[in-house]
């Protein structure tokens, strides 16, 4: 296997998608030395794979061997205690009875309060910006605020604790970023997952912070009495996991890049005002146009055929979600950003499948009362200057995004 892609090249992160079109006629299942995995390009075979048991999210052994080499852990250790009762690296049935577990905090009813909540969140944080402010860096001002804030007011993260929570949290998230080199050791991340799962174990029993009323937290720390699915160790490792997810670069990611992708078709904010199926739409193609995870992994659990290329069992695959939200052969004009686009909600941004995204929902009231607010305020906003991305295109997101507010 020769490693002739250039995905593991971080100079392609402001705009992979021309590299992800190439590669996507030319090489549609090809290996990828940089990620020691095979990179999977196509929309058909993304969305097949995240519905194939044959394609295991179970993974995480292979992961810290690849991390931290001849690093051996104690079935015991925190690490495996976590990483094996958690939904996101789980398959059936475990998977299946840990999802079933989370559900007082994701039923119809929940939703509709948490929408009530994040749509004040929302235009309390355009509100924020000082009247006479012409011109902000809408990462610093806004991306970074806003699930921030959601994970307080919606969430239930007692505000007194962000700032134990979020260094622990960016700390972890170094470890499950991709192909960048490991900067964290292995002792401290063990320490940082420690003080996450004891922090929480302490939310649920009521004996650190005030979690507020009928928030995710609060609903599954109430269900805990009569939940028969998962242990109370389980629900805390779920909880360290909402956390981790709750401050990833996901949620600015694609407030960020939404925002760049405004600011650069500025028809397409009339289309939102003056439109409401358009509107209604913004969540979805935000995601498709420039997914915040542009790949995803799965562990061949047998040796399979993929569009014709061999794959050994035990091989990785990194499923391509930006390639796949970017092909012609499901999205017409694909690399236009289109409110009006029938088909955005075939976005794999959040996957499909046993694996689907529990907290899509959720991030999708933020965007759509986010994006509500913003141009209710401003909506002549145009770019500032020169946006700067993060170079990791795993999680991609803007660094920096110079906006004139109009």
């Amino acid at each position: 296997m020769s490693d002739l892609s250039p995905l593991s090249d971080p100079s392609i992160v402001p705009n992979p998608y021309p590299v992800y079109a190439a590669l996507a006629d030319r090489q549609p299942v090809h290996w990828c030395e940089g990620l020691d995995a095979w990179a999977v390009m196509r929309y058909a075979d993304c969305a097949d794979a995240l519905k194939d048991s044959r394609f295991k999210a179970e993974r995480m052994e292979e992961v810290l061997e690849a991390k931290f080499a001849g690093r051996a852990l104690p079935p015991d250790n925190i690490y495996h205690r976590f990483t094996k009762n958690v939904m996101m690296y789980t398959d059936a049935p475990r998977h299946t009875a840990l999802r079933r577990s989370t559900h007082a905090a994701f039923t119809r009813e929940a939703h509709e309060h948490y929408s009530r909540v994040i749509k004040r969140v929302a235009y309390e944080l355009v509100a924020s910006i000082p009247v006479g402010v012409t011109e902000i860096d809408a990462v610093s001002a806004l991306a970074a605020k806003l699930p921030v804030n959601a994970a307080v007011q919606a969430f239930g993260v007692p505000e007194e604790d962000l700032d134990f929570v979020i260094p622990r949290v960016d700390a972890v998230m170094t470890y499950w970023s991709g192909p960048q080199d490991q900067p964290l050791q292995l002792e401290l991340l063990l320490d940082h997952l420690t003080d996450l799962h004891t922090y929480s174990l302490e939310l649920v029993q009521g004996t650190r912070g005030k979690v507020l009323p009928e928030t995710v937290i609060a609903r599954l720390a109430a269900a805990q009495a009569d939940n028969v699915d998962s242990t109370l160790e389980q629900t805390i490792h779920q909880l360290v996991l909402l956390l981790i997810a709750l401050f990833a670069p996901t949620t600015p990611g694609s407030t960020s890049s939404g925002m760049l992708s405004f600011a650069t078709n500025p028809d397409q904010i009339e289309r939102f005002l003056t439109d409401p199926a358009c509107a209604d739409n913004v969540a979805n193609e935000v995601v498709r146009y420039h997914a915040s995870n542009q790949f995803t992994w799965r562990t061949a659990g047998t040796t399979t055929l993929v569009d014709g290329v061999k794959i050994e069992e035990g091989q990785n695959v990194a499923l391509f979600l930006g390639a796949a939200n970017r092909d012609p052969r499901v999205f017409e004009r694909p690399d236009e950003f289109d409110l009006g686009r029938q088909n955005s909600g075939k976005h794999l941004s959040f996957g499909v499948g046993p694996h689907s995204c529990l907290g899509r929902q959720i991030a999708s009231l933020e965007l759509k009362w986010f994006f509500a607010a913003l141009f209710a305020r401003f909506p002549k906003m145009s770019l500032a200057g020169e946006p700067i991305w993060n170079p990791n295109l795993e999680f991609r997101s803007l660094r920096s995004l110079p906006l004139r507010l109009g």
